[in-house]
């Protein structure tokens, strides 16, 4: 794990076990606000630990933008005081698949006996939620696409947006919604934070912002006319392993070993959603 200040209060964390996921503090007058949690519950402990004795604050709060684990496991390591906040949508999926897949991880890895999932305690429902912390303000609110029920929060102060995975170095929508992806992009683009924070990846810094926004739509209209050529010509699902990402304007290295088998997963969800439109 790495760390780096994305503003003088603002901190990110950036696992280097898993896909470049990253965790966000923002020290505030109320205390630490933690925005998602690493995967790993020694890397999960190493944050809790840095902030409090690099800030010597208190935690305030809790924040997850969505369900899947390697953004929620890690948030068993702060004060079990501490409200979760997150979308309604984002407490239903935790109950319906979080346990398993808990129960997974601890098969193959015994240093997950340790974690306990946190649910989302304050559950946003529809619309936006603000959160005042004196001399923060954070506004929580809807960005699906990656999932249905991803949130992301603004730091109003410092214009940062944390978006959770609706924006990571390669779009994923595999678990979620390929027009809601794009719908989300837009609008961050036209939202033009000063910096965003992506679920996965390095920070997008100012002046960059529309740029790479619109690369990452690009890319998600290019898997889609990939899916409907392969569907077109009658191409085996196998055949869509030999897709390079690179054909789509991305590249490997961000995330590293990961990427083609992400980048496969999206046309695949493409061609099986459009051949079962097709045959519907």
């Amino acid at each position: 794990m790495y760390w780096e200040r994305v503003s003088e209060q603002i901190y990110l964390f950036t696992s280097d076990r898993y896909a470049l996921v990253n965790s966000v503090a923002v020290v505030t007058d109320r205390g630490i606000i933690a925005i998602d949690g690493l995967p790993f519950p020694d890397e999960a402990k190493q944050i809790a630990r840095f902030l409090e004795v690099r800030t010597g604050a208190d935690f305030y709060s809790l924040i997850l933008t969505h369900h899947h684990m390697d953004h929620a496991y890690g948030l068993f390591a702060f004060p079990e005081r501490l409200d979760v906040i997150g979308s309604e949508l984002c407490r239903q999926r935790l109950l319906e698949v979080g346990e398993a897949s808990l129960a997974e991880a601890r098969e193959s890895d015994p240093a997950f006996e340790e974690v306990t999932l946190r649910l989302p305690t304050i559950a946003l429902e529809s619309g936006e939620f603000t959160l005042d912390a004196g001399n923060k303000t954070l506004r929580v609110f809807p960005l699906p696409g990656h999932t249905s029920d991803n949130i992301g929060v603004m730091i109003e102060e410092d214009d940062v947006l944390i978006t959770g995975d609706a924006v990571m170095a390669i779009p994923i929508i595999a678990d979620g919604d390929w027009e809601q992806e794009i719908e989300t992009l837009e609008r961050i683009r036209e939202m033009e934070p000063d910096t965003v924070v992506q679920g996965h990846g390095e920070v997008i810094l100012r002046g960059e912002v529309k740029t790479v926004m619109d690369e990452y739509i690009n890319y998600l209209h290019c898997i889609r006319k990939e899916a409907e050529v392969a569907l077109k010509k009658g191409r085996d699902r196998k055949e869509i392993w030999d897709i390079p990402l690179e054909r789509c304007g991305l590249e490997r290295v961000p995330l590293g070993i990961a990427s083609h088998q992400l980048h496969v997963a999206n046309i695949l969800s493409l061609y099986d959603r459009l051949k079962a439109e097709r045959e519907g």
